[in-house]
């Protein structure tokens, strides 16, 4: 008989939501990886009374927040006992169980016999995360399998020139080295798994790379003011691009909600941010005023503030319930419940900031200067930069690894629309 852990659903009521989110948290179906995905290392058997395990315990690599986990190698449950055993159940246990699940095969077991128990890990957040694994029979002391994982991002810093640099766990996946652009790369957005991204240039040319999907553009079309930035749907399945009038141009699946096209802006608009769900879409101009479209709830601006140097860049907490604002200086500025981590405005810079990535749980974020530094705040872990280097100027940076709604929930970690695919596939 084969037993599988059924999916888990929760629901939750996300900051400035008007109804409840279902979270689904899967476990990874057996046998499928993911681009980049972790091996497992395994140590010798462990025993209990009537059954002994091999390997003794599971050790997974670093798989990117927001991405699905690697299955390892089985482990084998043998029985050595003299009599058939009964396996009423597998459970996972630990402080951070809801980050692994596993897929048997266990019933009723042969006294000499063996069954299996595939394991999966999906971190739910940055770091090592930990917990163990008990077959469960009754009347019997079993042995107890320790799980271990890390849960990693990284982050792409690229140029005007389309040059694109990669640290930590993100793969480079090729750029626009030796390319003669038309007009200069402006701003990027990755898959969310590690397997693609995507540039945009002023002119709204757009360029793709792995996994990422060619849904448009606006390089054929007049323009009134240039393109300044540009994000992708949490499905991968299209894209914004927004130029510094505040006009918002969709692709794909990416819908519109609104935009400051006809308004007259007191500064122009520097960036695009969409809401967890896809359903709306912050836009940020350069004194920090705040235009909310669609789901997407205004938490407070800079708008009103004297600022000593104009903003550059957004980010959005994973549950959408806040935002940050960053200036060029260096300067944070956080609303909604999105958590102050410290700044680089009272560090003297090289060269001024020009955007910002914040890390998939919401406990930190990373800084990006025009030289390629990296400026590390909260749990964003430092992976390198390209400062130093004769590339530059550096106008944009990324994460690999999206933020989730259950990445700050510290639930398992997935990307929408993921399974249903897989599930479509099958």
């Amino acid at each position: 008989m084969s037993r599988v852990i059924r999916p888990v659903k929760r629901s939750l009521l996300l900051a400035g939501a008007t109804s409840l989110l279902t979270v689904v948290a899967l476990p990874l179906l057996g046998g499928l990886g993911a681009p980049g995905a972790g091996a497992a290392t395994v140590t010798p058997s462990a025993t209990g009374d009537s059954f002994s395990a091999s390997p003794a315990s599971v050790v997974f690599s670093g798989i990117t927040v927001g991405d699905f986990g690697a299955v390892a190698d089985p482990v084998t449950l043998t029985n050595t006992s003299t009599s058939p055993v009964t396996v009423t159940g597998v459970t996972i246990g630990g402080a951070d169980y809801e980050d692994f699940s596993e897929t048997d095969n266990c019933d009723t077991v042969a006294a000499g016999s063996t069954c299996t128990v595939e394991v999966t890990f999906q971190p739910g957040a940055l770091g090592l995360r930990s917990a163990t694994l008990t077959p469960v029979v009754d009347g019997a002391t079993e042995p107890v399998i320790p799980l271990t994982g890390t849960g990693t991002e990284g982050y792409y810093e690229v140029t005007a020139q389309g040059a694109v640099a990669a640290y930590g766990d993100a793969n480079n996946l090729g750029d626009l080295t030796g390319t003669t652009l038309t007009k200069p790369i402006v701003a990027s957005a990755t898959t969310g798994d590690d397997s693609g991204y995507w540039l945009a240039a002023s002119d709204g040319g757009v360029f793709t790379y792995g996994t990422a999907g060619y849904f448009g553009s606006t390089g054929a079309i007049h323009l009134n003011k240039p393109i300044v930035g540009m994000a992708a749907t949490v499905d991968d399945g299209g894209y914004w691009l927004v130029a510094s009038d505040g006009g918002v141009f969709t692709f794909g699946d990416a819908n519109f909600y609104g935009s400051t096209g006809a308004i007259h802006l007191n500064q122009p608009i520097v960036g695009l941010t969409p809401t967890p769900d896809d359903q709306g879409y912050w836009l940020v101009a350069s004194d920090g005023g705040i235009f909310a479209f669609g789901d997407a709830v205004y938490y407070g601006s800079t708008g009103a503030i004297h600022l000593n140097k104009p903003i550059v860049g957004m980010a959005s907490t994973p549950d959408g319930g806040g935002y940050w604002l960053v200036a060029s200086d260096g300067g944070i500025f956080s609303f909604g419940d999105a958590t102050f981590d410290g700044s680089a405005g009272a560090i003297h810079l090289t060269k001024p900031i020009v955007g910002m990535v914040a890390t998939p749980d919401g406990g930190g974020y990373w800084l990006m200067a025009s030289d390629g530094g990296i400026f590390t705040f909260g749990d964003a872990p430092f992976d390198g930069s390209a400062s130093g280097t004769s590339a530059s100027p550096f106008v944009t940076i990324a994460g690999d690894g999206p933020p989730t709604a259950q990445a700050i929930l510290d639930l398992p970690a997935f990307r929408h629309g993921a399974y249903e695919a897989d599930r479509e596939n099958r």
